[in-house]
Parts: structure tokens; sequence; C-alpha cells
């Protein structure tokens, strides 16, 4: 039996060995450590599920004690230059000008390839590197080879960097980086980067399942070791945060015909375009005439499974790349293992560059140091979003860009307060007129305006009441805030949908309903009519859609007639205020959408809301045009939906799931192609999916505005790289 007096001589010396342990925690960070610099390290080619091989113990060790994303989904295209630029900067490709490893200029007559004198102007690179934001903001960097940091942008360099110089080993790399980070405090940089180019090179040669690439892994999580360990023995460990990342994935050749040799499909290729082959491959027509177009994609277009054909501006707009003088006329893309050459074969069994959707082009991210949680799992984002986070731990305001500000605050100890959402009054509601509603029954003129009042309209006579049960539940989150949109919206209320109407476009700007089960409307005869809540000056008249009959569009109906509730109230979907210009080519595409896939997810995954609405982006800059100066009625250059779901199973109604619950897909399906790459309406949709935020940008509005700001900004920045399953 132990005596009193051991016992107490025990508690003492494990509380004496307590407060040396946490003395000695404290001691690992040195007085001049206050701040803690942050190491961002990339593993070129570094595919997010490498790190389940079991090849990568110092790797596993950091996502294990800090922050792993189960992958970080890389920019389009997904090569090196583009995504290493896009993380430093928070600037789509697009928007940085880095479009690929290898462009043309048109407006400098001049080419960009890797290596080149060229390269190494800084005209060529837009938007601010976070080297650069450092030194604005009074503090240092450092670099050792990374795309950019070998180029006066803006006419200025890191604080400290290297020529590229692949000779120089991965030790001596980390070691010098461990020489930064050492550094008297007015030395010391606040940024550092480290590249090291593998394990890329060998999955190139050898592709992603080989030997080589395995070896290569054991190798760069030697080098990751180094760096720790480095860290470790100068006490540094509790006082350098530490980001490793990749730019991109990786995919395996296929077994067999895997190269789309462009001369086989265009005979006369380099009589018509100027061409750029490789995983991305572009062609610029030497005709830049419609007919110079057609001359290169129709020989192409259906031409072959897993090869799929744009015009730029036709690309999806989840891929932000359409809007910068350096794309080329025409993007060829191609599903992974499958390349595009002129005429000669590959030797090469991996590749890169494909839609950043697929799995294999997945990236890693680890994050770990004082400033990062410990042990947490985070879903995979977009690596725009990277560049605000290190500003946020650096201490420093970002530069404009096209990330998202806090939208990675979770990942962090103790984050900043999240941003806040503008306020914005409600729009106000179109009311039922009182009095005689004849003189209104005709103002838009179509061949369904009634000659006297009928049964039906008094639907649209809600009372206070009705309308805040209407919008309590088809708009459950919050009306969607249209913030600077000159659109002059007004609110219909409807006991199954509530409709924003832009009074200048004298069209709805979208719509939104709750759906539980499904629903037994049936569509009438598509015979318009007249919506009395109207004014003749704020309603757009049927015949104004004649002009557009040659252009294969026509008027139709937003909210889907199929989605009634009530079928003595066929009438309703077919008000002009639910009016938008559809070509027949997008009536069918969102036919299979809404008519057929929702109500199947509906089914499958139960209750759903719906907000649907009309895309004005017809310079595809990825940004709502200019409303003043659009047309009545103005053809809206795509459609897009936005669908909820509830992740808990057996709710009645969407307005009950928990916030942290909700799940949402988005989708921006074009008016037109110009080419027909002959999809299934499941792919079709698949390729123009979109994020929350996609929608967001390209249309000016804001969607849940109710959520706090982690809830909201997790659904609108949510990837779904594929659909929603349509069957168990």
């Amino acid at each position: 039996m132990a005596r009193p007096w051991q016992f107490i001589t025990l508690v003492v010396v494990m509380m004496v060995a307590m407060m040396a342990g946490e003395m000695v925690t404290q001691a690992q960070c040195p007085p001049d450590y206050d701040t803690h610099p942050l190491i961002l390290m990339s593993l070129d080619g570094f595919r997010a599920d490498y790190l389940d091989r079991g090849l990568t113990p110092a790797l596993k060790t950091l996502a294990d004690k800090g922050v792993h994303a189960t992958y970080m989904n890389p920019s389009y295209p997904t090569q090196t230059f583009p995504n290493h630029y896009t993380i430093v900067t928070g600037l789509n490709p697009e928007s940085h000008g880095i479009i690929a490893n290898k462009f043309y200029d048109p407006e400098f007559y001049a080419t960009f390839e890797l290596g080149s004198d060229e390269s190494l102007k800084g005209r060529w690179w837009g938007g601010e590197p976070i080297w650069n934001t450092v030194t604005n903001q009074g503090k240092k960097s450092a670099t050792f080879f990374w795309p950019g940091s070998d180029v006066p942008i803006d006419g200025k360099y890191p604080t400290y960097w290297v020529p590229y110089n692949w000779t120089i080993s991965f030790e001596d790399r980390v070691d010098q980086v461990l020489e930064w980070v050492s550094l008297p405090v007015d030395e010391r940089p606040a940024w550092i980067s480290l590249y090291l180019n593998q394990p890329d090179h060998e999955a190139h040669s050898y592709g992603p399942n080989s030997v080589e690439v395995n070896n290569e892994l054991e190798y760069v999580d030697i080098i990751v070791d180094r760096l720790v360990q480095g860290l470790e023995v100068k006490g540094l460990t509790e006082c350098v945060n530490l980001i490793v990342l990749a730019d991109h994935g990786g995919a395996q050749a296929a077994p067999q015909d895997n190269v789309i040799k462009l001369i086989d499909y265009i005979p006369d290729l380099f009589d018509l375009a100027y061409s750029y082959v490789g995983v991305f491959a572009r062609l610029d027509p030497k005709d830049d005439s419609q007919a110079g177009e057609e001359a290169v994609t129709t020989p192409l277009s259906c031409a072959r499974e897993g090869l799929r054909v744009f015009l730029r501006e036709d690309l999806p707009t989840r891929h932000h790349f359409s809007n910068n003088r350096r794309i080329e006329d025409v993007v060829l893309d191609v599903d992974p293992g499958l390349t595009v050459s002129i005429s000669y074969d590959f030797d090469d069994l991996g590749f890169h560059g494909y839609d950043n959707y697929f799995a294999s082009m997945d990236a890693l991210f680890v994050g770990v140091g004082p400033d990062f949680r410990q042990q947490v799992v985070v879903d995979d984002f977009h690596n725009i979003e990277l560049y605000n986070l290190m500003c946020t731990m650096v201490g420093i305001e970002p530069a404009p860009n096209n990330g998202t500000l806090g939208s990675l605050r979770h990942f962090l100890r103790n984050p900043p307060p999240p941003p806040s959402l503008p306020q914005e009054d409600p729009p106000p509601t179109s009311l039922f007129p009182a009095g005689d509603l004849t003189p209104l029954l005709n103002m838009s003129l179509c061949s369904g305006d009634l000659t006297t009042t009928e049964d039906w309209l008094s639907s649209l006579n809600l009372t206070q009441t009705q309308q805040e049960e209407a919008e309590g539940r088809h708009l459950p989150w919050g009306i969607p805030l249209s913030g600077s949109l000159p659109a002059s919206l007004t609110l219909l209320h409807h006991t199954d949908h509530v409709t924003g109407y832009s009074e200048s476009l004298k069209m709805p700007l979208w719509t939104s309903l709750s759906i539980e089960s499904l629903r037994l409307g049936s569509p009438a005869p598509q015979q318009w009519s007249s919506d009395v809540r109207l004014q003749p000056s704020t309603a757009q008249t049927c015949p104004s859609y004649l002009p557009l009959q040659s252009l294969n569009v026509s008027m139709f109906p937003l909210f889907p007639p199929a989605y009634s509730e009530d079928p003595s109230l066929e009438r309703v979907p077919y008000l002009a205020s639910n009016g938008v210009p559809v070509s027949t080519y997008l009536e069918s595409r969102w036919g299979q959408l809404v008519g057929q896939m929702v109500p199947q997810w509906l089914q499958l995954h139960g209750p759903l809301n719906l907000v649907l609405g009309p895309v004005f982006d017809n310079n595809a800059d990825s940004f709502p045009d200019n409303f003043t100066t659009l047309g009545t009625p103005e053809v809206p250059s795509d459609l897009f939906i936005v669908i909820t779901r509830c992740l808990d199973p057996g709710l009645t109604s969407i307005d009950l799931c928990p916030f942290t619950s909700l799940d949402s897909q988005a989708f921006i399906f074009p008016q037109t192609q110009f080419v027909t790459n002959c999809l299934a309406s499941e792919r079709y949709a698949r390729e123009y999916s979109a994020k929350v935020s996609d929608v967001e940008i390209v249309t000016g509005l804001t969607f849940f505005p109710d959520l706090d700001y982690s809830n909201r900004t997790s659904l609108v920045l949510r990837i779904h790289q594929d659909i929603w399953p349509l069957s168990l």
C-alpha cells in the first residue's frame, strides 16, 4: 500500500514534469518569433491519393497532425505554370494571363514558353503575386524556384530568390530554406516558397502507377522530413507554419489508342490553323471567320469517344477560361489518359492538363504549424482560395483576386472575424390591383390574353400572411441579394413559387420553389397572357419576341409548368412575367435536366429547393453584362439552376433541414453551342455543372443570405466533381 507522502511526491513529480514539458514546448519558439513565418512547399504532380500508398510516412504524419484536405482542386487547365501562379495570386489563369505552359500573345506578337527569355519578361505575368504583396506591405519574402519568382513583375522580385537551376539538389534547396527561416528577425522572410519538380517528372515518363513514381514518392518524403527535422533541430517546430501541396495530379496513359492525331480528321490542318498539342490542345484558325472556325471544328465534332471541342466562349463557365486574348479560339478537351498530336505518337505514360473535375487531377494539401488547427480533415477546395489564406497567416491585406475572403478560415486555430454580407432591403412586392382589371388584361398583347376576368386570376391575389408563408417555404434561406444590379426588382408571389421580376429587363431574374413530392401539373397549350400585377411600362409584350423566331428563340416558362401544384392553375406558368427567351437547343437540354433529372433526385434524395434564372454573359467574361445596355427582350447567354437538398433523410420539407446538412449543386446551361459534342444528358449536365459561387459571379446574385458565414460559404464553394446520383 502506497504511503501518503509517496503519493504526494508522485503528484509533485508529475506536475513538475508537466511544467517542464510546457517549458520545453515554449522554449522551442525563441522570443523573436512572435510572428510565424509561412513556408509553402510544392511537390509537382503529387496526386491527392498518393498519400494513401503508404510510401510517405513523413507526409502522412504531417497530414494526421495538422489540416489535411481530401483534395485540393486545381484550376483549369491543370498545368504546372498556370496553377503555381494561381496559388500565389488567387487568380484564375484567364485573369493572371499564364493560360498554359506555352501560348502566343497576339498583341505582343510573341510566344511564352517555359525557360525562354520571353517568359522572364514581366509583361506576361498579371496580378500581384504574394511576394509582391509582402514587399508592398513592408515585409520580406523568399522563393526557391517558384514560377514567376525570377521575373520582374511590376518591377519587383522576392526579397530573396534563386534563378531556376534544375541541377541544384533537393537537399540543398531545403537547407537554404532552413537558413532563410533562421535569419535575424529584421532579415527574416515572412513568406517562403520551395518547389520540387517531383514526382511529376517521373510520372510523365513512366506513368502514375509505376515503380519509378513510387520511388520518387519515397524520395520527396525524405526531403519533406529533412525540412521538418531541420526545423525541429533549430527549435522552430512551434514557430513556423508549413503548407505542403501540389499543383495538380496525374493520369495514366490509356493502354491503347491514346493519341488523337489531328491530321487524321483534318488533313489540311497546317493550312487551316496554328496548333498547340498535348493534353491541353488548342487550335487558332488562320481564318477567324465562322467558316474558318467550322473548318477545324466540324471534322472533330463527335469524331471519337473522349474528345470534346469548344469555342473558347462556349467552354463551361466553371472553367473561367474564356476572357483572355491569349486563349486560342478553339479548345480541345479530352478524357484522362488521352492526348492530342498532329500526326505522331507520344512516349509519355503519364499526363495532366485535363478538366479539373477529373479525380486524377486532384492535388495534395497539408497544413501544419502553430496557426493551423490540429488533426482536422477538411473538405476539398479550389486552389484560388489559398492566396487569401496565406495573406491572413502572414498578416497582410490581399490584393484583389478571384478567391473568397475568409473561405478557409476554418483551417486556422484563431481565425479573424468572418466578413459580413452587405445589407440590402428586400425588393417591393407587386400587388394584385384593386378595381377594374380590364385595361390590364391585354397589355402584353399575347394570344392568351383574357377578355374578361376568370377565377384563376384570384390565385395572384395573396394576402400579406400568404406572401410571408410563400417566402418562408420557397425562400427558406432568404431572398437572393441582387447587389448593385440595376434590375429594378419586384417580387411576384404564388403559392407554389416566388419570382424576382426585373422591371428593367421585363423578365424574371430568378424564380424559387421548394418541392416535396412529384407534382401532377400538366403543361397547358402555350397561350401566354398578361400579368395584371405589372404595369404596361414594365411588362414584356409577346410581339417583341417575334424577331427572335429567326434565331430559333421563343418565350419559355422559367417556372416549370410541370411543377404547378394546382392543376386548375395551369395558366399561371404562362403569364408573360414568367417568360424568358430560350432557344430550341437549350429548351431540349433544359428539359433533360429539370424535367427528367430533378424528379429523379427528388425521389432519391427527398425535398428540394430550386432557384432558376437567366444569365447575361454574352461576352463570356464570367461577369454579368451591363443591364443598362441590354434590350428587351434580351436573349440570355445561359440559364442557371441552383438545387439544394438535405443530407439528413426522412424530412418532409427542405426548410426543416439543419444548415450544416444542406448540400447544393448548380448548373449553367448555354443558350447555344457552336459545336455539337454528342453528350448524353448526364454527361452534358456534368460538363455544365458549376459551384454556386460560379452562378453568383456570373449573375451578380447572392444566394443563402440568411445563413451564417461558415455554412453559406461551405455551400456556395462546394465542389461536386460529378452530379448527384440518379439511382441507388
